[in-house]
């Protein structure tokens, strides 16, 4: 398990292929050690993606 963490840190995910949905086009997933939202950008090819918060979050009161 922290391998697989230490490898999330270095965007090495791994996708679980149990989870994929096809939503708007694009097949989403979700990785399988930290649970991070992935699309698929090219056959096999994973990138993480991006989630912004409309400036909802904590941050934006700061």
């Amino acid at each position: 398990m922290k391998m697989g963490l230490i490898g999330c840190a270095f965007g090495r995910h791994q996708v679980d292929m149990g989870k994929v949905r096809h939503a708007h086009s694009i097949h989403a997933g979700k990785c399988r050690v930290c649970a991070a939202p992935l699309e698929e950008i090219l056959p096999n090819v994973w990138q993480k993606l991006e989630v912004r918060d409309a400036g909802l979050g904590p941050r934006s009161f700061g």
